[in-house]
This record gives structure tokens, C-alpha cells and sequence, in this order.
């Protein structure tokens, strides 16, 4: 079914106003990482304790989230505008996005970000379609609150674009 919603400044402006953190969530495989800077990552579940992650279709990561992989959610701190620019950039997945950052190894053997406010440590266990996005559930199995500061706060002026 396609329900056609129309793109006009209102509704863009209504739907920018909806707030999210800003998270950097990382995937090795097979020798390969890949990162992306991410705006709509929101719990959804106690019990398995559980993220929701929304990727764009098309993006390096993507090919990394399938059912069974593992992933880091690295939860940014406000003001850390230096390593969120650093990610945003994104990076293609043979150029190592991790020269000249501070990373530990999580359980899963993970890398996080360790000037983070803190990570989760998870797995893919579903994913779902959402027009131009995808929607990836994973269930959180370790994570660490690693400082004491705000998490970062993202708004958008327009709810149609990044």
C-alpha cells in the first residue's frame, strides 16, 4: 500500500521538530568497518533490552546489518562536535574511519569509541522496510555508561532531509 503525503514547509518544519541524539554506530567484518553517524536510534525493549536503528538504503553499513551481526551504538556527547563532523563525513568500507580515535574493544570484540558518553554492544536481529530506510532492530548484550555528561540533542528545520 502507498499513502502519498505531500512535502510542503509545515509539515517538513512538525516533523524536524521531533528530537534524537546523535550516535556513531559501527560494524567489523571480515577485516572491514564500516561507521555511520546516526540520528534515529531509539530503545525498544526491556526484555531482551533492544535498539531500533534507521539506516538510508544505499549506505556502506547497510550490507553489515543483516541478522547476526554485530554492531556497536556509540552514544555522542553534546558538544563533541569534532568527532560527530568526524563521522559525519562517513567513510567508504577499506578506509579505516578509526585513524586518530581513541577506541576499546567491546565483549562481541567490537570496537567503540571511548570518548563516548557511552556504547551499546549488540546484535542484528531483525530488520524491517521503510520506503527509503530500513529499519534494524538489534538486541543490546553488553554497553557501558563511560562519562557522566549530556548525550548530544538533534533537531532538523526540515523533517524531509538529513
Amino acid at each position: 500500500m502507498t499513502i502519498t503525503i505531500p512535502q510542503d514547509e509545515q509539515l517538513g518544519a512538525a516533523i524536524g521538530a521531533i528530537p534524537s541524539g546523535l550516535f556513531i554506530v559501527t560494524s567489523q567484518q571480515n577485516g572491514k568497518t564500516a561507521t555511520m553517524l546516526a540520528s534515529w536510534v531509539q530503545q525498544a525493549g526491556f526484555a531482551p533490552p533492544s535498539v531500533t536503528i534507521i539506516v538510508s538504503k544505499g549506505r556502506p553499513i547497510e550490507s553489515f546489518l543483516t541478522v547476526g551481526s554485530p554492531l556497536v551504538v556509540n552514544i555522542a556527547e553534546k558538544g563533541q562536535g569534532k568527532i560527530i563532523g568526524h563521522f559525519a563525513k562517513g567513510f567508504a568500507p577499506d578506509v579505516d574511519p578509526f585513524e586518530g580515535i581513541e577506541t576499546a574493544i567491546a565483549p562481541s570484540g567490537q570496537p567503540y569509541l571511548t570518548d563516548a558518553i557511552a556504547y551499546l554492544d549488540a546484535t542484528v536481529t531483525g530488520s524491517l522496510d521503510a520506503g527509503d530506510h530500513n529499519v534494524i532492530l538489534a538486541t543490546i548484550t553488553a554497553g557501558e555508561r563511560l562519562s557522566e555528561g549530556e548525550p548530544a540533542i538533534h533537531t532538523r528545520k526540515n523533517g524531509f532531509k538529513y
